[in-house]
């Protein structure tokens, strides 16, 4: 009996900081992993760690891992507007972008300031395309440790602007229909009624509960995809 009482302690304690977790991810906002500075990274690391320390730690009040998520999440969120305010506090907190490579050159010093390999420095460069270092022209530390490459002007990729030429906007392509259903809030944004889609839909023959996936874009373009 007891141990079916521990069982169920955990599923309980586990579901409540699933939940506990889940509400303060969404308050700490919607970021990438890539994205994350060092900062945020631990604090994220932090709290998940309490949460699992939570989940299987049956003599722990579950207030108290509660409190201490809190908290960390409490010192997430004023670091996140103190940074919005002053720059030399995000820079304290996230640091500043380091230039590797400048002119061509690799800055040797700024190498060691950001504790990197040559090593790595060549294989991110081949992670983004540049397989001879000579073809980038200047190398940057994001403050999320991801590195930025900007080739030489010979190494660079053409675009219209070369061809003295002004491509016209594609816009954004909304998805109206889901697995047969229309996705009645994205009609006013797709700039169409659901009487006009139905109608769309058989002129081309087309079955509702066939359709996949149907998308239109900003010129109207209606495109479908059967099951």
């Amino acid at each position: 009996m007891g141990d079916i009482m521990e069982f169920l302690n955990i599923i309980i304690l586990s579901s409540v900081s699933f939940i506990v977790l889940f509400l303060l991810s969404k308050l700490m906002g919607y970021r990438a992993i890539s994205e994350l500075s060092f900062f945020d990274y631990v604090i994220s690391i932090t709290i998940g760690s309490i949460a699992a320390e939570m989940s299987t730690n049956i003599d722990l009040e579950w207030w108290k891992g509660i409190t201490a998520m809190a908290v960390y999440t409490i010192f997430e969120i004023v670091f996140s507007i103190l940074s919005q305010k002053s720059i030399s506090f995000r820079k304290f907190v996230s640091g500043s972008p380091i230039i590797l490579i400048e002119k061509g050159k690799i800055n040797k010093k700024n190498l060691k300031k950001a504790r990197i390999e040559l090593d790595d420095l060549m294989s991110s460069a081949r992670e983004s395309g540049y397989f001879n270092i000579s073809d980038v022209d200047y190398a940057i530390m994001e403050n999320t440790g991801k590195i930025s490459f900007m080739p030489t002007p010979l190494k660079r990729q053409l675009n219209p602007k070369d061809f003295n030429f002004a491509p016209v906007s594609d816009g954004l392509i909304y998805n109206v229909i889901m697995d047969g259903k229309i996705m009645e809030e994205k009609l006013p944004k797709a700039n169409i009624t659901k009487k006009e889609l139905v109608r769309r839909i058989r002129q081309q023959n087309k079955e509702l509960e066939n359709i996949f996936l149907a998308t239109i874009d900003s010129h109207g373009v209606l495109t479908i995809f059967e099951k």
